[in-house]
């Protein structure tokens, strides 16, 4: 049985909601001594984030 309700995150890079399948990717780093995650929808939408955080 899964939850009902309607928290799905949205991807960080396009901003779509992500729904639990294999294809989903979090991120987690800790700022400022709090855990942020970053949830993404695939790992496409992973690598674009990467790629423009590191330009």
């Amino acid at each position: 049985m899964t939850d009902s309700t309607d928290d799905s995150p949205d991807c960080r890079q396009c901003g779509n909601p992500v729904e639990p399948s294999s294809e989903q990717r979090v991120v987690t780093t800790v700022e400022d001594g709090a855990t942020v995650y970053r949830h993404f929808c695939t790992d496409d939408c992973l690598e674009e984030w990467e790629s423009s955080t590191s330009a």
